[in-house]
């Protein structure tokens, strides 16, 4: 049975909230009846993504005898932490987890820093990881969580249609661009809708971060803690009514909030370009009957991408777990970040591979060179991490879950700049509250 967990003796502030731990990672680990140190590692991956994560945690299994990692799927990321808050403190929660919430983690103390592992490792060169990796998993100069699976929001389209449409994808990349694709589609391929979006806050940060704005002052909470939001922007506000006006027009079609409600009129012919996650790239494959290809979602007219800045997850190891359980856990999070594992990751899926050796690789490159839009998505130049706000926000309170209200408003009608307004003003609230709790 695994020693006692610490207790939680804070409360949550906001949501995932203040959480303030006490204990020690002194204890034993649990071991099997083989004598091998058990991991209990939590993810979030579905489908083809997680049989192809159950892969990796397989292999590592089989490629030692000391440990064994008993992996379990719990939901989606938002879901999964909820859970992780509700047993937090006990023995049921879990050694190593994939996940993202870092500022609260971090300012916790739940976690061990992952910098304090590759201190102490002599083999591993955190150089290797991608430059934008490394920002987005890091505070305080330090990283915390290990980058395990990176992918950024794209556009995929339906290369059959553009094709019978007359259009070539490499000319769509700004805002007019993309709406002038839209009704081309309809008009030309006789699609009912041109586009469409998945209503979430994380695309609109992703269309943000293209433009180098941010949704949070303080370098999206990279500087310093972030105390005011700031998507309110004349930046903001354009992005918004472009989404608004082409929704208003009938060029996109509203599928609400779920992947699977998106993708099923694209793979059905009823739309011709969505936005999604590059982390998909393989299960369209599985589903579309159409030539597909993905391209980078557009700017405004006049403007230069910022870089491709991305999303995912990251690997944190709980700083409660017994210590040798810790070191156990680092293992395999190494494990699943060398070249080779990275490379057959990215194969598989569509995430980018986390470390720029994958790229040598040649089960990545037989991939890139089968799929296009895996190519495609892999050749897009990512962001080089030393701009701040074309990284994702890194704060205790979430903008994105409140910009995903602000979307459905404005499909509602709403006024963009009002809209906003109020909803960066419950951000800023939230933050105040969430700052006064963390107060060191």
């Amino acid at each position: 049975m695994k020693a006692l967990r610490k207790s939680v003796v804070g409360v949550a502030a906001i949501g995932a909230g203040a959480l303030m731990l006490s204990g020690c990672a002194g204890s034993e680990p649990t071991t099997d009846a083989e004598g091998q140190i058990v991991v209990t590692l939590w993810h979030s991956m579905r489908g083809n993504n997680g049989e192809a994560f159950q892969e990796i945690v397989d292999d590592f299994n089989d490629s030692q005898s000391e440990i064994v990692v008993n992996a379990s799927e719990q939901g989606m990321y938002d879901e999964a932490y909820t859970k992780l808050l509700q047993v937090v403190g006990t023995d049921e929660a879990p050694d190593v987890m994939q996940m993202g919430n870092m500022r609260e983690t971090v300012e916790a103390g739940l976690i061990t820093p992952m910098q304090e592992f590759i201190d102490a490792d002599d083999q591993f060169d955190i150089e290797s990881l991608q430059p934008v990796l490394r920002a987005s998993w890091s505070m305080d100069g330090a990283l915390q969580y290990m980058p395990q699976s990176a992918s950024t929001n794209v556009v995929f389209y339906n290369a059959d249609a553009f094709e019978e449409a007359g259009l070539d994808p490499d000319e769509v990349q700004t805002y007019e661009d993309f709406e002038e694709a839209a009704r081309t589609l309809q008009e030309e391929a006789g699609m009912d809708y041109g586009a469409a979006f998945l209503i979430d806050g994380g695309v609109v940060q992703t269309l943000m971060g293209l433009r180098g704005e941010p949704l949070l002052d303080n370098g999206n909470g990279r500087e310093a803690p972030p105390t005011e939001a700031v998507f309110n922007s004349s930046a903001g506000v354009e992005t918004m009514t472009w989404i608004q006006e082409m929704y208003e027009e009938g060029l996109t079609g509203n599928y609400g909030r779920s992947f699977d409600d998106l993708r099923q009129p694209w793979y059905a012919g009823q739309v011709g370009m969505i936005g999604d996650t590059t982390a998909a790239t393989i299960m369209h494959t599985q589903s579309a009957d159409f030539a597909f290809d993905s391209m980078p979602l557009p700017v405004p007219e006049g403007e230069t991408s910022a870089g491709v800045s991305t999303g995912g997850n990251g690997m944190a190891i709980f700083a409660d777990a017994p210590e040798e359980t810790q070191q156990a856990a680092y293992e395999f999070v190494r494990f699943a970040s060398s070249p080779e594992v990275q490379a057959r990751w990215a194969a598989n899926t569509g995430y980018f591979p986390v470390v720029e050796e994958a790229y040598d690789e040649q089960v990545l490159i037989d991939a890139m060179d089968e799929i296009p839009a895996l190519a495609s998505a892999n050749n897009q130049e990512l962001a080089d991490g030393e701009d701040p706000n074309s990284l994702s926000s890194l704060s205790g309170v979430s903008a994105t879950s409140e910009l995903s209200d602000v979307w459905e408003a404005l499909y509602d009608g709403g006024d963009p700049q009002t809209v906003l307004d109020q909803s960066a003003a419950e951000i800023t609230s939230q933050l105040e509250t969430y700052n006064q709790a963390n107060q060191n």
